[in-house]
């Protein structure tokens, strides 16, 4: 199973919604926690001094008016007794012990007396309360600064005259109903930038994407206009590095057609004044031999040209009517008799360089009248693919053999003669001009014997 997304922009995307959510994510543990120990540092602080404050009063007032001081202090937060003895408290948590020690130590220093002084953490809700879950236990438990709630504080404080106050804290938290209303507002922040970054993060992949398209289809036709630019400026050095590489392939084909038009040109004067000087040869049967090797030898360039010369000399693109092609190609051949026929029909033209469509065309045809006496011609198209299937019924190729036959010189048989099966440069012709046009040819064995070879064509 693929965990990353194969394309680059989603890739990019899922780092920055992972970044942006583990940012968001820790801010708010941030804001929770400080404000959390905010809120509990300044209630305890009140709620010490309201302490201190009663202790001093109840010390200075006769017993029988303490009663009255302590009902009035008695408050939700804070509740307030008088004991004769210390009571006893449940051991607490050991988390809570710095909280313990820290409150006794405000308190004593807001009284500004050392008067005995205990603070005990309750590990058990006060009477009425509900008792926490099991997330709000382990949460007051080991962040009891978020969560003071579920538990009081027991402070027991002796006066001068050995009364124990005994005061039941509970020091008030901040609600956590604010974070759920804070939750829709970060969510549509994240919306917020997830939209901008995917905005941005498309602007820069889009560039790529449309290089990635130029760089495929240069092989088809290099004519094509140059990539505008567009995108960051390390896209635009990247765009204009390209426009220069096409630039600089299309001009090496015209050129490279230019030299094989000039090489073919040359090469048949010293062959026609071989063949002049061969006529003149008195011995027969030297003179047929020189003949029959000047003639392979001018078929064997031509063919090598041809090969060299089927892309790039003439890269002009133009609409092709397929079915009058290949009824042209069919109806010469018929004359000569061996079998062809044609099913199926081109839905539209196809832009294509007539003359190398034709010669790829007649390549696969001349190959499968050779070795299988006669053709069947099958043309299947589509909005999106142009295929024209080759079919025969001669002996086939091995499985092994379907790919080497397209090298260049490689041939089936181990002889070299002209007669028994060409220079072996038509299916690499036929391939070259294939890939050309942004296709291919590919060969496989016919279920009932012989040999299919297709050409597809994108549109």
């Amino acid at each position: 199973m693929r965990l990353l997304p194969a394309s680059l922009f989603g890739r990019t995307m899922l780092v920055l919604v992972a970044g942006l959510i583990v940012a968001q994510v820790g801010s708010m543990a941030i804001h929770l926690f400080d404000r959390g120990s905010s809120v509990y540092r300044l209630a305890s602080l009140q709620i010490a001094s309201q302490i201190a404050q009663t202790v001093r009063v109840l010390n200075r007032l006769p017993t029988d008016q303490r009663a009255k001081v302590v009902q009035e202090v008695s408050g939700p937060h804070l509740r307030a007794a008088l004991r004769r003895e210390p009571v006893e408290v449940a051991s607490g948590f050991s988390e809570h012990d710095r909280y313990e020690a820290e409150f006794t130590e405000e308190v004593q220093r807001q009284i500004g007396a050392r008067w005995p002084i205990r603070a005990d953490i309750n590990p058990h809700p006060r009477d009425g309360d509900q008792s926490p879950g099991p997330f709000a236990l382990w949460m007051a438990r080991h962040f009891y600064f978020l969560l003071p709630e579920p538990f009081s504080i027991v402070v027991q404080v002796v006066l001068e005259d050995g009364t124990v106050v005994v005061f039941d804290v509970n020091v008030p938290q901040e609600p956590l109903s604010r974070l759920e209303a804070i939750v829709p507002l970060i969510l549509l922040l994240m919306l917020v930038c997830f939209s901008l970054s995917g905005f941005l993060v498309r602007m820069t992949t889009g560039s790529l994407d449309r290089l990635a398209r130029a760089a495929d289809a240069i092989g088809r036709n290099p004519e094509d206009a140059p990539l505008a630019d567009s995108g960051p400026s390390e896209i635009h050095r990247v765009i204009a590095a390209f426009n220069r590489m096409q630039q600089r392939v299309l001009d090496y084909l015209v050129e490279r057609g230019r030299l094989l038009t000039a090489i073919s040109h040359d090469l048949k004067t010293p062959i026609t004044r071989l063949r002049l000087r061969a006529e003149m040869l008195s011995d027969g049967e030297i003179r047929a031999k020189m003949l029959r090797d000047l003639e392979e030898m001018q078929t064997m360039v031509g063919t090598t040209l041809d090969f060299f010369r089927t892309t790039g000399s003439n890269p002009q693109r133009q609409p092709v009517d397929i079915g009058a092609l290949i009824e042209s190609i069919c109806e010469d051949r018929r004359e000569s008799g061996p079998a062809l026929s044609v099913r199926g029909a081109a839905q539209a033209p196809f832009r294509a360089d007539p003359q190398a469509l034709r010669r790829c065309l007649e390549n696969l045809i001349e190959n499968a009248l050779r070795y299988g006496g006669g053709a069947e011609i099958e043309v299947t198209d589509s909005s999106d693919r142009l295929r024209i299937a080759v079919i025969d019924r001669g002996p086939g190729i091995p499985e092994s053999e379907l790919e080497r036959v397209f090298e260049p010189f490689y041939r089936l048989d181990a002889s070299r003669n002209m007669d028994s099966g060409g220079t072996g440069l038509g299916l690499s012709i036929a391939r070259n001009i294939a890939r050309w046009h942004g296709g291919d040819v590919t060969l496989r064995n016919a279920p009932g014997g012989g040999l299919i070879a297709e050409l597809a064509l994108p549109r």
